[in-house]
């Protein structure tokens, strides 16, 4: 009897601390700066996300285009 008391005990000890490494892990990506938005990405890879709307800083008709050759 006192063994299945100590299984039961080593049992809910093991089941804690995975349940504790485990939400730190939830907390560790969600302070990351990751929100609901973004999508789950691996890591090493890129996400470029380009905002169209953004207005050019120049005139098309500003300057004109200098034809230039390389001098070796």
């Amino acid at each position: 009897m006192r063994d299945i008391v100590w299984t039961i005990i080593v049992i809910w000890l093991i089941w804690k601390i995975y349940d504790t490494f485990k939400s730190m892990s939830k907390s560790k990506t969600q302070t990351q700066g990751f929100n609901s938005k973004t999508s789950y990405q691996k890591e090493g890879e890129v996400k470029i996300e380009k905002n169209v709307n953004l207005k050019s800083h120049f005139n098309p008709n500003d300057g004109e285009y200098v034809d230039y050759e390389e001098v070796k």
